[in-house]
């Protein structure tokens, strides 16, 4: 169990260094990268950080690494990988192959390298088993990455399982189709970017939506593991649970146990849910609707919430608030639905300014020339990429 082995936890662009802090902050001694954050730990620390960590997507675990110079020897370098101890003759798989630049200059068939890799698979289990586990590409039990890079005027290849299976952004609280979502752990990553003190000051988000980025500021407050929900309908959501590797490890009891935990201890804590923090406000009664689902799904409860359905521009501030301002108003896809978009954001800035004084407010929006409009000073701007869509989170004092 103490043996080490090397992860990477990949995350949303502009996130790896609040990921690196995370990853830190379990003791892992990270290193970051272009999307995401390298480490080195044993398997009992690498699951406890899958089950807790709230900016991770994916986290992989390394299983061979090596340089080549051309295409050909990927399949020789990767017989060298004991493919036996991850994959057994019942389980699928399939593999997926990720080039930077420079590689994909060079070598430009993602789908022919991961083939090399595949055939480099099937003939170790065929020389052991006589027999080879098969492909399925929409539904493996377990998935392969395979990363190459350009190193030292050679190529540094890089072969991972898959740990987790599916992206640890789906938390399982929310209903698919909601335009122009946020995904949920670049929700987490914008609220964990402000300077919420959260064990003291409320939280508001006056066009809430889905209630994302106000349910993941609700789960950082409260401690509670992003995986909860996932855990609670089933403790084996995750990838490594049905690798051979785990089932041939004494990790399995202490997996169960540590479920057990996190399920016992996420139950008290919604428990103890206080009125008092968070207010949510949006103008189309819809999104509340769509709000309340998602929190009853995640907490069972609504009640410790305080929801108003009005203009946000033409709304009374909540009474006696001081604290942080956290939204994320329209823009890219949501745009046509709003005639000034100009005058929109103006407007925006001119409500924090007379209306919320004393606190601060934190917009997520496109870069460029939008923003502009809020004519308030920035006293922080943060990057992030939300799909294609290059954004930034802007810090403003309200004083």
């Amino acid at each position: 169990m103490n043996n080490e082995s090397n992860f990477f936890a990949s995350c949303p662009r502009g996130s790896e260094e609040l990921l690196l802090s995370e990853v830190n902050s379990f003791d892992l001694k990270g290193k970051s990268g272009k999307g995401g954050v390298s480490f080195k730990t044993n398997d009992q620390n690498a699951i406890q950080f899958i089950l807790r960590t709230r900016i991770a997507s994916r986290v992989f675990k390394e299983l061979h690494n090596f340089n080549i110079k051309n295409e050909k020897q990927i399949y020789r370098n990767a017989r060298n990988i004991k493919w036996d101890k991850y994959i057994s003759l019942d389980d699928t798989f399939k593999i997926t192959t990720l080039l930077d630049r420079e590689a994909n200059q060079t070598f430009n068939n993602s789908i022919f390298l991961s083939q090399l890799l595949k055939d480099s698979l099937a003939d170790h289990m065929r020389g052991i088993f006589n027999k080879r586990p098969d492909v399925d590409i929409k539904n493996p039990s377990i998935s392969f990455l395979q990363r190459i890079e350009s190193f030292k005027g050679e190529f540094r290849v890089q072969v991972y399982a898959d740990m987790t299976g599916i992206s640890l952004d789906k938390r399982g609280y929310r209903q698919s189709g909601h335009m122009a979502p946020l995904r949920e752990n670049l929700a987490a990553a914008l609220v964990m970017s402000t300077d919420w003190k959260k064990e003291t000051e409320k939280f508001f988000d006056p066009m809430v939506g889905s209630g994302t980025i106000l349910i993941e500021a609700i789960l950082y407050k409260e401690d509670i593991p992003p995986s909860y929900l996932n855990l609670k309908y089933d403790t084996t959501p995750y990838s490594f649970t049905r690798q051979k590797w785990f089932k041939d490890s004494d990790l399995v009891d202490w997996y169960y146990q540590e479920v057990k935990i996190i399920i016992e201890e996420s139950r008290v804590k919604i428990d103890a849910f206080e009125y008092g923090t968070f207010y949510a406000n949006d103008l189309e009664d819809s999104n509340l609707k769509l709000c309340k689902k998602h929190l009853r799904k995640c907490f069972g409860r609504v009640d410790f919430v305080d929801f108003t359905c009005d203009d946000f521009l033409e709304m009374p501030a909540p009474e006696d608030f001081a604290g942080l301002v956290l939204f994320n108003p329209p823009y890219g896809e949501r745009l046509c639905r709003i005639e000034d978009i100009d005058g929109f954001y103006h407007d925006i800035g001119e409500k924090l300014k007379n209306f919320y004084k004393g606190s601060r407010a934190y917009i997520f929006t496109l870069h460029g020339d939008l923003r502009k409009n809020i004519r308030l000073k920035v006293s922080r701007k943060i990057e992030f990429q939300n799909g294609d869509l290059d954004c930034r989170l802007f810090r403003y004092e309200l004083s």
